[in-house]
C-alpha cells in the first residue's frame, strides 16, 4: 500500500465523528476525572479520617497512572498531528509534482502535436516544391526543345536567305549579262540571226553554223562584229567564262579556230572551253524505197556563266 493511500486512510479515520469525539472526551475529561478523584480522596480524608493510608496511596497511584496516560495520549496526539501534517505536506508535494508531471505531459503532447503538424506541413511543402520543380524541369525541357527548333528554323531561314541572296545575286548577274550581250549584238539579235536565251542559269547565244563558218570551216568575214561583241561582254564581266558547243561535223577544226579569234580580242584562254556535241546515233536500216531526210544542223552555242 502506498504512503499517500495510508495517509488518506488515517486522515479519513481521524475525521470520523466518533473518533474525534472520543479523542476530545479523553483529552477534556481526564483532568476532571483526576480532580474528582482527588476531591473524593480529600473528602474521604475529611469525613472519614479513619480511611486507611493504603487506600489513599492506591487512589494516588491511580491518579498518577491516569495522569501519565493522559500525558501519553497528549503526546501521541501531538505525534499523530505531526505525522498528519508531514503526511499532508508530503501529499501536497506529491499532488503538486503530479500536477507538474501532468502539465509537462500535456505540454509534451502539445509540442509533439505541433511537431507532427509542422512535419506534415513541411512534407506538404516539400511535395509542392518537388511538383513545382518537376513542372519547371518540364518547362525547361520544353523551352530547350523549342529553342533547338527555333535555332534549326533560324538556321534554315538564314540558309534560305543566303540561298535567296545568292540566287538574287545570280539572277541580277544573269540579267546584267543578258542585257549587255543583247546590247552588244544589237541588230544581230533584232534581225533574228543570233538568239539570246537563259538556260540552266547560263546565258546562251546561238546561231546556225552557216552563219559562222564557210564551207571550208573558216570564219565568215561578217562575224567579226559578233566576235568583237562577245569579247567586249567577257571583258566587262570578268568573272564570266565562255563554253562553246559545236555540231560534231568538223568540230575539231572549227572550235579552236573560233576560240582563237575570240582570244585574239584580249580574252584569257583559261576562260574559254569547247564542249563538242556527241555524234548522232546511227539510224536503223530503212527500206530502200523510203525517202531519206537530211538531219537538221545543230546550232553553234556560246554559253556564258554568270560568275
Amino acid at each position: 500500500m502506498s504512503v499517500s493511500r495510508q495517509i488518506n486512510e488515517l486522515w479519513a479515520k481521524l475525521c470520523e465523528p466518533a473518533a474525534l469525539r472520543m479523542l476530545y472526551q479523553g483529552v477534556t475529561l481526564a483532568p476532571r476525572l483526576i480532580l474528582h478523584v482527588a476531591s473524593l480522596a480529600a473528602l474521604a480524608g475529611v469525613f472519614a479520617a479513619c480511611v486507611p493510608a493504603a487506600r489513599y496511596e492506591e487512589a494516588k497511584s491511580a491518579s498518577e497512572v491516569e495522569l501519565a496516560g493522559r500525558q501519553r495520549a497528549e503526546a501521541e496526539l501531538v505525534a499523530t498531528r505531526e505525522k498528519l501534517e508531514l503526511a499532508t505536506a508530503e501529499l501536497n508535494q506529491r499532488q503538486q509534482k503530479l500536477a507538474e508531471t501532468e502539465q509537462s505531459v500535456s505540454e509534451s503532447k502539445f509540442e509533439s502535436s505541433v511537431a507532427v503538424k509542422e512535419r506534415d506541413e513541411a512534407t506538404g511543402l516539400v511535395d509542392q516544391l518537388r511538383s513545382e520543380l518537376a513542372r519547371v524541369g518540364d518547362n525547361l525541357r520544353s523551352y530547350a526543345q523549342q529553342k533547338a527548333d527555333l535555332e534549326k528554323s533560324l538556321q534554315a531561314a538564314q540558309a534560305r536567305k543566303l540561298e535567296l541572296e545568292q540566287n538574287e545575286a545570280h539572277t541580277v548577274a544573269i540579267a546584267r549579262l543578258t542585257r549587255d550581250l543583247t546590247s552588244a549584238l544589237g541588230e544581230r539579235v533584232m534581225s533574228g540571226d543570233v538568239l539570246v536565251d537563259v538556260r540552266d542559269g547560263r546565258v546562251v547565244m546561238s546561231a546556225p553554223p552557216e552563219l559562222w563558218f564557210n564551207d571550208d570551216g573558216t570564219l565568215r568575214a561578217g562575224m567579226e562584229g559578233v566576235v568583237a561583241a562577245v569579247s567586249r561582254v567577257l571583258a566587262l564581266h570578268t568573272e564570266s567564262a565562255l563554253e562553246l558547243s559545236l555540231p560534231p561535223v568538223d568540230a575539231e577544226k572549227r572550235g579552236p579556230a573560233l576560240l582563237a579569234v575570240i582570244s585574239g580580242k584580249g580574252v584569257q584562254a583559261s576562260r574559254l572551253s569547247i564542249l563538242a556535241l556527241p555524234a548522232p546515233a546511227v539510224a536503223p536500216a530503212l527500206d530502200a524505197a523510203a525517202p531519206i531526210k537530211p538531219a537538221a544542223a545543230k546550232a553553234v552555242e556560246l554559253s556564258f556563266s554568270a560568275g
